[in-house]
């Protein structure tokens, strides 16, 4: 394992550790600790809201849940279709003074298309506590949008990542990283051909998994109850069907939530992490995933023998497609670890180590 520290860069779990203990963030227990992540554990204090917002910049929360129809909400109910809840995180937050953050869904919450969104005291962005030294008050927005979903106190949806500087690889350490560790590589194992890449900005894009057999998962909607405390539980039929391809293309229909798994097995190196991004609309009018954030050693092994692993998308087209083999489907960028975590990914305890092919569904659902 490549041991790399920088003088900044996403903070690994050795140093949240430390954050936490110091007593910038108190209140949420070192179990929530992922590699270069904390999880955001929802508290008992819930609102119905008739719509979603976004506080002005110094603006704080809390006043606005009753400007837009926020009513008090009883955990205990499952989170209606379509409807937007307002929770507030369990804990107290506040940063180190050089050091920001940002929140993404977590993989078990995008894979069940459940919405969710980070509100901070005065942060005019989602997911984003950008202020250097934020503190106050933390929210998450959720929404499920395919079926009810019972959520409990102490459960997380959302995770946080914090940083002390620049994190992205510009294209001179992409370059490198792609000749020292490939990155990328076929489902076969084999490293992908150098200069090969296709790129956009300072991201690689990836590409879709269309073949014969069943490439993923699609959910019309159901008025089923999904309890996300129950893992390895559900099985698959109960609210997805699997999506066939006819004639070599895989039609995606408007309204519809996929899941579905790109072409490329991805590898993260430990002193590195990953983030899915938007994708530009000139490749197609959809969205590509729901959570995105790729923890340091995915697809690694404990010695960088393991070849990567295919990403699971949750994908929700905007109008109805005919997707083709190796179509552009998102982008991947890199960012730059401050440390090496003491426990990559792959050496950690998660549900999509052996996620090795296809698309995945989440931790709810049994396993084929």
């Amino acid at each position: 394992m490549q041991q790399n520290q920088r003088s900044t860069g996403v903070l690994p779990r050795q140093t949240l550790r430390h954050i936490m203990r110091s007593g910038h963030i108190s209140g949420i227990a070192e179990k929530y600790l992922n590699p270069a992540s904390i999880d955001l554990p929802l508290s008992l204090e819930a609102y119905r809201l008739e719509s979603i917002f976004l506080p002005r910049i110094g603006e704080k929360v809390r006043p606005i849940i009753k400007q837009v129809g926020g009513l008090p909400y009883d955990l205990k109910n499952p989170l209606e279709v379509g409807v937007p809840y307002l929770i507030r995180v369990e804990g107290k937050i506040e940063l180190p003074e050089n050091v920001y953050g940002y929140a993404n869904p977590k993989s078990s919450t995008g894979r069940i298309n459940l919405f969710c969104r980070t509100v901070a005291d005065g942060e005019a962005m989602y997911d984003a506590l950008a202020t250097l030294g934020w503190s106050g008050e933390l929210w998450i927005l959720v929404r499920p949008d395919s079926f009810p979903v019972l959520v409990t106190p102490g459960q997380a949806v959302s995770q946080l990542r914090l940083f002390d500087g620049k994190t992205f690889l510009d294209r001179l350490e992409l370059n490198l990283a792609l000749r020292e560790h490939g990155i990328l590589f076929h489902p076969n194992g084999k490293s992908w051909e150098r200069g090969k890449h296709l790129r956009h900005a300072d991201s690689l894009l990836l590409s879709l998994l269309v073949k014969e057999g069943m490439p993923g998962w699609e959910c019309r909607g159901s008025s089923r109850v999904l309890d996300f405390g129950k893992l390895n539980f559900y099985k698959p039929e109960e609210f997805f069907t699997p999506v066939v391809v006819r004639n070599g293309k895989l039609k995606l229909v408007k309204g519809s939530f996929y899941i579905l798994s790109t072409y490329e097995r991805v590898v993260v190196p430990p002193h590195l992490s990953a983030e899915l991004r938007a994708i530009d609309p000139r490749f197609g009018e959809y969205r590509s995933h729901s959570a995105g954030y790729i923890d340091p050693g995915w697809g690694w092994g404990g010695d960088g023998s393991v070849h990567g692993r295919p990403i699971t998308l949750e994908v929700n087209p905007y109008e109805n497609m005919d997707a083709s083999p190796r179509q552009t489907i998102a982008r991947i960028r890199y960012e730059h670890m401050k440390e090496v975590p003491d426990i990559p990914y792959d050496l950690a305890k998660s549900n999509y180590t052996k996620q090795v092919r296809g698309a995945a569904l989440s931790k709810h659902f049994k396993k084929r």
